[in-house]
């Protein structure tokens, strides 16, 4: 137990410090190092490459975590279970090529006009899905191994670090675009084999399969299960990727780099919901297999109530300071005001609706989210049809806005019906009357010419607000034993 508390200090630690790199990557190295068009390109690469990494490993993550504690044994090698789980993504790979080199004609005739630089780098996008396959592959096995710092590391800190080489290196034109953006794609290709060193030194790897042992555990319902989870993650992704993808089609690449960084601005809204989660998860199966409800209806009101209060104020924070914020960064970001401000709207409903998620996929109703998933991932692609076109990337970020009031809503909606739980009380309120006061107080601060003074001024002035109004009004009580403004009789 040690072991994995120490594990979860580093894996929090990493994160945050991954975090960090990447915003300040995103936000003010990329837009200032890199053409708006350039930056576009690397989004619109990772964004396809990724939900074709989704459908690659043919869903043996999902497998992995799920069915690997039944062929845990270290004296016979995990009975091969490495070997069997790499076979997944080589044949899906095998597959995806065909797909994609069956339609490439199709598809780049989609993207010549607009994005004429993704369609030269098209060929790159089978290998970058692959090696995002892999990696997926390998971190999930590790992770059943219990070995998750070594993948925090590397995602969070090791690919996003050699990525700002790459940019500084091509900034001072070391290198020319093609070897900036094929180096971009090793970067990737490095971690896995990092992945490699690393399993076959602590995981006890072996490719020599039990054919036996696989039989008599079911190969077909490891099969079936994990074919039916790729369904939920392909659409789970496709609702973080296919604005952008799309916007590459409709117009040209500079677009989606905006859209990537204005929209990205929004992620900070939920990280304490990602935080959270990882936590809850376990927490919550645990709950459910104990048929213990009262323990998954604390969780769940007690992740509205501050999830909604921090979500609250960072909402605030960036509706508040978004003109200067993009006034940092060159001009064609302020295209992205829109992007942000319906982003954070809808960054914020998501992290006031609390581990609704986590309660729904760790529940016998499971199946209901994966069905919410598919259709949510059909609409998604509706709307960003429909909007993108008529509104450009505001259309993108409208698109993103309703489907997260349907996909929440819905969730409310299952859980309240089959476990009669309803987490919104008179705090709730509070909250909303707090974030609404401070959202007022903010219209009527004033803008000054030095936009990091004037962040630093709002930023200040609207956590002074909030916090006091969130004492005053009680919403916390336990703040309370922590700070107190009354006199002890």
């Amino acid at each position: 137990m040690s072991s994995i508390k120490k594990q979860g200090i580093q894996n929090t630690l990493i994160t945050y410090v991954g975090v960090a790199i990447g915003f300040v990557s995103l936000m003010f190295i990329q837009p200032n190092l890199l053409k708006t068009e350039e930056l576009g390109l690397t989004r619109i690469l990772i964004a396809s490459a990724s939900l074709l990494a989704t459908i690659l490993p043919l869903g043996v993550s999902s497998v992995t975590t799920r069915y690997f504690p039944f062929f845990r044994n270290q004296d016979k090698k995990h009975h091969g279970y490495f070997g069997f789980m790499l076979l997944f993504p080589l044949l899906g790979t095998l597959v995806c090529a065909i797909l994609i080199y069956s339609f490439k004609h199709l598809i780049v005739s989609e993207y010549i006009d607009q994005s004429p630089l993704f369609t030269y780098y098209f060929d790159l996008l089978l290998p970058l899905a692959a090696i995002m396959g892999f990696n997926m592959t390998l971190n999930a096995y590790s992770s059943s191994l219990f070995k998750t710092s070594i993948i925090t590391f590397l995602e969070g800190i090791f690919t996003r670090i050699l990525f700002i080489i790459l940019i500084v290196l091509y900034y001072f034109k070391w290198i020319d675009l093609s070897q900036f953006i094929y180096l971009f794609v090793l970067s990737y290709l490095m971690q896995t084999i990092i992945m490699c060193l690393y399993l076959i030194k602590v995981g006890n790897v072996s490719f020599h399969v039990d054919k036996n042992y696989f039989r008599s555990v079911g190969v077909k319902k490891l099969i079936g299960f994990g074919l039916l989870l790729t369904l939920t993650n392909v659409s789970s992704l496709s609702l973080k990727h296919l604005d952008a993808i799309l916007i590459g089609k409709y117009y040209d690449l500079s677009f989606v780099g905006v859209f990537a960084v204005a929209a990205y601005i929004s992620v900070i809204i939920e990280i304490p919901l990602n935080s959270l989660e990882r936590i809850s998860h376990a927490k919550i199966a645990q709950a459910f297999a104990n048929n213990d409800l009262e323990r998954v209806k604390k969780i769940y009101y007690q992740s509205v109530k501050y999830l909604m209060l921090i979500g609250g104020l960072l909402l605030v924070g960036i509706v508040a300071n978004i003109h200067d914020l993009l006034s940092l960064l060159p001009l064609d970001y302020s295209k992205g005001v829109w992007v942000t401000i319906i982003s954070s709207c809808a960054a914020f409903l998501n992290v006031a609706t609390g581990v609704n998620t986590s309660i729904i996929f760790n529940s016998s109703k499971y199946l209901y989210g994966t069905i919410l998933l598919f259709v949510l991932m059909i609409l998604a692609l509706l709307l960003n049809i429909w909007l993108i076109p008529a509104y450009g990337i505001v259309g993108a970020a409208l698109a993103t806005g309703i489907l997260a009031v349907i996909y929440n809503l819905t969730k409310f909606i299952i859980i309240l019906v089959h476990f009669k739980m309803q987490p919104y009380d008179r705090s709730s309120l509070m909250i909303m009357f707090v974030i609404c006061v401070s959202f007022l107080v903010s219209y009527f601060l004033p803008t000054f010419h030095n936009a990091v003074f004037s962040i630093i001024l709002k930023a200040f002035v609207i956590t002074g607000v909030y916090g006091a109004m969130t004492y005053f009004f009680n919403i916390v009580p336990e703040f309370h034993s922590y700070v107190s403004f009354r006199k002890e009789k």
